[in-house]
Protein backbone atom coordinates (compact mmCIF):
# COMPACT_ATOMS: atom_id res chain seq x y z
CA UNK A 1 0.00 0.00 0.00
CA UNK A 2 1.72 3.26 -0.87
CA UNK A 3 1.29 6.63 0.58
CA UNK A 4 -0.21 9.70 -0.59
CA UNK A 5 -1.33 12.91 0.85
CA UNK A 6 -4.48 15.02 0.62
CA UNK A 7 -4.63 18.35 0.82
CA UNK A 8 -6.98 21.11 2.15
CA UNK A 9 -7.68 24.57 1.18
CA UNK A 10 -5.72 27.38 3.99
CA UNK A 11 -6.98 30.27 5.36
CA UNK A 12 -4.41 31.90 3.30
CA UNK A 13 -5.06 30.55 0.24
CA UNK A 14 -2.57 27.87 0.11
CA UNK A 15 -3.00 24.38 0.89
CA UNK A 16 -1.21 22.09 3.39
CA UNK A 17 -0.63 18.23 2.94
CA UNK A 18 -1.53 15.82 5.01
CA UNK A 19 -0.20 12.47 5.77
CA UNK A 20 -2.60 9.65 4.39
CA UNK A 21 -1.49 6.08 3.29
CA UNK A 22 -3.28 5.66 -0.06
CA UNK A 23 -6.11 3.42 -0.01
CA UNK A 24 -7.65 1.51 -3.09
CA UNK A 25 -9.99 3.13 -5.33
CA UNK A 26 -13.36 1.64 -3.64
CA UNK A 27 -12.11 2.39 -0.19
CA UNK A 28 -11.12 6.08 -0.90
CA UNK A 29 -14.82 5.17 -2.53
CA UNK A 30 -16.33 4.12 0.94
CA UNK A 31 -14.59 7.07 2.77
CA UNK A 32 -16.44 9.62 0.74
CA UNK A 33 -19.57 8.21 0.79
CA UNK A 34 -19.35 7.99 4.54
CA UNK A 35 -18.53 11.59 5.05
CA UNK A 36 -21.77 12.48 2.73
CA UNK A 37 -23.62 10.50 4.94
CA UNK A 38 -22.44 11.97 8.17
CA UNK A 39 -22.27 15.06 6.84
CA UNK A 40 -26.38 14.88 5.91
CA UNK A 41 -26.28 13.61 9.70
CA UNK A 42 -24.96 16.29 11.47
CA UNK A 43 -27.26 18.79 9.07
CA UNK A 44 -30.58 16.91 9.89
CA UNK A 45 -29.52 17.42 14.04
CA UNK A 46 -28.29 21.34 13.70
CA UNK A 47 -28.61 22.37 10.65
CA UNK A 48 -25.70 23.44 8.13
CA UNK A 49 -23.41 25.13 10.62
CA UNK A 50 -20.23 24.86 12.51
CA UNK A 51 -19.26 26.78 15.56
CA UNK A 52 -15.83 28.18 17.19
CA UNK A 53 -16.04 28.92 20.85
CA UNK A 54 -13.92 31.19 23.08
CA UNK A 55 -12.79 28.98 26.31
CA UNK A 56 -10.89 29.16 29.06
CA UNK A 57 -9.61 25.94 31.21
CA UNK A 58 -9.33 25.48 34.88
CA UNK A 59 -5.57 24.02 35.28
CA UNK A 60 -4.77 21.49 38.25
CA UNK A 61 -3.00 24.67 39.87
CA UNK A 62 -6.96 26.39 40.16
CA UNK A 63 -5.36 28.93 37.79
CA UNK A 64 -7.06 29.65 34.50
CA UNK A 65 -5.60 29.44 31.16
CA UNK A 66 -7.76 31.66 28.50
CA UNK A 67 -9.34 34.64 28.07
CA UNK A 68 -11.16 35.69 31.41
CA UNK A 69 -15.29 36.58 29.11
CA UNK A 70 -14.88 33.36 27.59
CA UNK A 71 -18.37 32.02 27.25
CA UNK A 72 -17.14 28.00 27.69
CA UNK A 73 -15.19 26.90 31.11
CA UNK A 74 -14.16 23.71 31.47
CA UNK A 75 -11.65 21.41 33.25
CA UNK A 76 -9.40 18.04 31.79
CA UNK A 77 -10.72 15.01 33.67
CA UNK A 78 -6.68 14.85 34.47
CA UNK A 79 -6.87 17.79 36.42
CA UNK A 80 -10.07 17.19 38.36
CA UNK A 81 -8.53 14.91 41.03
CA UNK A 82 -6.25 17.79 42.12
CA UNK A 83 -8.82 20.19 42.40
CA UNK A 84 -10.87 18.31 44.71
CA UNK A 85 -13.03 16.64 42.36
CA UNK A 86 -16.10 17.88 39.65
CA UNK A 87 -17.84 19.89 42.58
CA UNK A 88 -15.07 21.61 43.65
CA UNK A 89 -14.20 22.97 39.32
CA UNK A 90 -18.04 23.75 39.30
CA UNK A 91 -17.74 25.85 42.18
CA UNK A 92 -14.81 27.92 40.76
CA UNK A 93 -17.30 28.37 37.34
CA UNK A 94 -16.20 25.23 35.36
CA UNK A 95 -19.03 23.77 33.28
CA UNK A 96 -18.06 21.24 31.15
CA UNK A 97 -15.32 18.56 31.68
CA UNK A 98 -13.38 17.08 28.83
CA UNK A 99 -11.23 13.79 29.00
CA UNK A 100 -10.99 9.87 28.00
CA UNK A 101 -14.48 7.78 27.48
CA UNK A 102 -13.75 4.64 29.52
CA UNK A 103 -13.31 3.18 32.80
CA UNK A 104 -10.87 4.78 34.36
CA UNK A 105 -12.46 8.18 33.92
CA UNK A 106 -15.94 7.68 33.58
CA UNK A 107 -17.17 8.34 37.58
CA UNK A 108 -15.80 11.90 36.91
CA UNK A 109 -18.28 12.40 33.90
CA UNK A 110 -20.81 10.64 36.10
CA UNK A 111 -19.86 13.53 38.37
CA UNK A 112 -19.95 16.24 36.17
CA UNK A 113 -23.56 14.70 35.37
CA UNK A 114 -25.10 14.69 38.87
CA UNK A 115 -23.69 18.27 39.59
CA UNK A 116 -25.19 19.28 35.76
CA UNK A 117 -22.53 19.69 33.94
CA UNK A 118 -22.03 18.54 30.40
CA UNK A 119 -19.12 16.23 29.02
CA UNK A 120 -17.45 16.15 26.49
CA UNK A 121 -15.31 12.41 25.25
CA UNK A 122 -11.94 12.39 23.83
CA UNK A 123 -12.11 9.17 21.80
CA UNK A 124 -8.59 7.56 21.40
CA UNK A 125 -7.96 6.71 17.64
CA UNK A 126 -4.15 5.22 16.30
CA UNK A 127 -3.34 5.02 12.57
CA UNK A 128 -3.34 1.21 11.72
CA UNK A 129 -5.81 -0.06 13.93
CA UNK A 130 -7.70 -2.91 12.39
CA UNK A 131 -11.49 -2.51 11.75
CA UNK A 132 -12.35 -4.55 14.73
CA UNK A 133 -10.33 -2.38 17.26
CA UNK A 134 -12.68 0.60 15.87
CA UNK A 135 -15.46 -1.12 16.04
CA UNK A 136 -14.96 -2.71 19.46
CA UNK A 137 -14.21 1.23 20.94
CA UNK A 138 -17.77 2.28 18.81
CA UNK A 139 -19.33 -0.57 20.62
CA UNK A 140 -18.09 0.17 23.99
CA UNK A 141 -18.66 4.35 23.81
CA UNK A 142 -22.35 2.75 23.18
CA UNK A 143 -22.51 0.37 25.90
CA UNK A 144 -21.08 3.62 28.09
CA UNK A 145 -23.80 5.60 26.26
CA UNK A 146 -26.53 3.02 27.24
CA UNK A 147 -24.90 2.97 31.02
CA UNK A 148 -24.45 6.96 31.40
CA UNK A 149 -26.16 8.69 28.84
CA UNK A 150 -25.36 10.37 26.32
CA UNK A 151 -21.81 13.49 26.81
CA UNK A 152 -22.69 16.89 25.21
CA UNK A 153 -19.76 15.94 22.59
CA UNK A 154 -17.20 13.65 21.44
CA UNK A 155 -13.34 14.28 20.63
CA UNK A 156 -11.79 12.20 18.07
CA UNK A 157 -8.31 12.33 19.76
CA UNK A 158 -5.46 11.00 18.22
CA UNK A 159 -2.84 8.56 19.37
CA UNK A 160 0.68 9.77 17.14
CA UNK A 161 0.22 11.56 14.09
CA UNK A 162 -3.33 11.94 12.68
CA UNK A 163 -3.51 10.41 8.47
CA UNK A 164 -5.92 12.47 6.53
CA UNK A 165 -8.17 10.01 5.68
CA UNK A 166 -7.82 7.66 8.26
CA UNK A 167 -8.98 10.97 10.59
CA UNK A 168 -12.34 11.87 8.16
CA UNK A 169 -13.24 8.17 9.08
CA UNK A 170 -13.43 8.22 12.50
CA UNK A 171 -14.78 11.15 12.63
CA UNK A 172 -17.76 10.49 10.31
CA UNK A 173 -17.84 7.01 12.17
CA UNK A 174 -18.35 8.45 14.62
CA UNK A 175 -21.31 11.40 13.60
CA UNK A 176 -23.48 7.90 12.37
CA UNK A 177 -22.74 5.34 15.36
CA UNK A 178 -23.82 8.08 17.82
CA UNK A 179 -26.73 9.66 17.12
CA UNK A 180 -27.51 10.45 20.65
CA UNK A 181 -24.45 12.55 20.94
CA UNK A 182 -25.46 16.20 20.00
CA UNK A 183 -21.61 17.52 18.77
CA UNK A 184 -18.11 16.32 17.45
CA UNK A 185 -15.72 18.54 17.94
CA UNK A 186 -12.46 18.65 16.38
CA UNK A 187 -9.24 19.52 18.10
CA UNK A 188 -7.17 21.91 16.22
CA UNK A 189 -4.25 21.59 18.41
CA UNK A 190 -4.50 17.24 17.57
CA UNK A 191 -5.30 18.04 14.01
CA UNK A 192 -4.10 20.84 12.29
CA UNK A 193 -5.94 23.28 10.73
CA UNK A 194 -6.11 22.19 7.80
CA UNK A 195 -7.42 18.54 8.84
CA UNK A 196 -9.89 20.00 10.99
CA UNK A 197 -11.00 22.14 8.47
CA UNK A 198 -11.65 19.11 6.31
CA UNK A 199 -13.23 17.28 9.00
CA UNK A 200 -16.06 19.32 8.95
CA UNK A 201 -16.94 18.29 6.06
CA UNK A 202 -17.30 14.32 7.29
CA UNK A 203 -19.77 15.44 10.29
CA UNK A 204 -17.97 17.44 12.91
CA UNK A 205 -19.65 20.63 13.39
CA UNK A 206 -17.15 22.70 16.13
CA UNK A 207 -13.38 24.10 15.67
CA UNK A 208 -12.09 23.41 19.35
CA UNK A 209 -9.10 25.60 19.69
CA UNK A 210 -7.66 28.57 21.71
CA UNK A 211 -9.65 31.76 19.97
CA UNK A 212 -7.52 35.27 20.52
CA UNK A 213 -7.96 38.62 19.26
CA UNK A 214 -4.22 38.57 17.34
CA UNK A 215 -2.26 35.59 16.55
CA UNK A 216 1.45 35.79 15.80
CA UNK A 217 2.90 33.81 12.31
CA UNK A 218 3.18 30.60 12.72
CA UNK A 219 6.80 30.51 11.91
CA UNK A 220 9.69 28.81 14.04
CA UNK A 221 9.08 28.15 17.29
CA UNK A 222 5.52 29.17 16.49
CA UNK A 223 4.74 27.18 13.69
CA UNK A 224 2.33 24.70 15.40
CA UNK A 225 0.14 26.75 17.46
CA UNK A 226 -3.05 25.87 17.76
CA UNK A 227 -5.08 29.48 18.39
CA UNK A 228 -7.27 31.26 15.90
CA UNK A 229 -8.59 34.62 15.66
CA UNK A 230 -12.34 34.50 15.18
CA UNK A 231 -11.76 35.89 11.47
CA UNK A 232 -9.73 32.86 10.82
CA UNK A 233 -11.96 30.26 12.49
CA UNK A 234 -14.93 31.83 10.37
CA UNK A 235 -13.02 31.34 7.18
CA UNK A 236 -11.75 27.84 7.36
CA UNK A 237 -15.96 26.67 8.44
CA UNK A 238 -16.80 28.49 5.31
CA UNK A 239 -14.63 27.36 3.59
CA UNK A 240 -15.89 23.71 4.49
CA UNK A 241 -19.00 25.04 3.12
CA UNK A 242 -20.83 25.36 6.60
CA UNK A 243 -22.16 28.27 8.26
CA UNK A 244 -20.11 29.99 10.99
CA UNK A 245 -21.16 30.54 14.27
CA UNK A 246 -19.63 31.79 17.08
CA UNK A 247 -20.78 29.62 20.40
CA UNK A 248 -21.98 31.92 22.91
CA UNK A 249 -23.37 29.53 25.53
CA UNK A 250 -23.84 25.35 25.44
CA UNK A 251 -26.39 25.77 22.56
CA UNK A 252 -26.72 29.22 21.48
CA UNK A 253 -25.07 30.58 18.68
CA UNK A 254 -23.98 34.28 16.84
CA UNK A 255 -23.50 33.82 12.99
CA UNK A 256 -20.39 35.62 11.86
CA UNK A 257 -20.87 38.56 9.79
CA UNK A 258 -20.26 37.62 5.81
Amino acid sequence: MSTSTVSSPSAAGGAREVNAVAPAPAAMSDVFELGRRAAAARDARGGARGSFVRSKQLLATGAWRGPRDAAEAYVETTDVGALGGYAAAAAAGVRLLVGPAGPADAEAHRQAARAGGRSVWRVPYRAGETADARQARLDSLREQLRSDGAPWGVMPSPVGEPEGLDTLRVVASLRLALPEVAHVLLDVAALGPRLAQMALGFGGDELWAPIVSERALRLGANANNPAMTRKEAAILIRGAGLIACERTAPDTYSEEPA
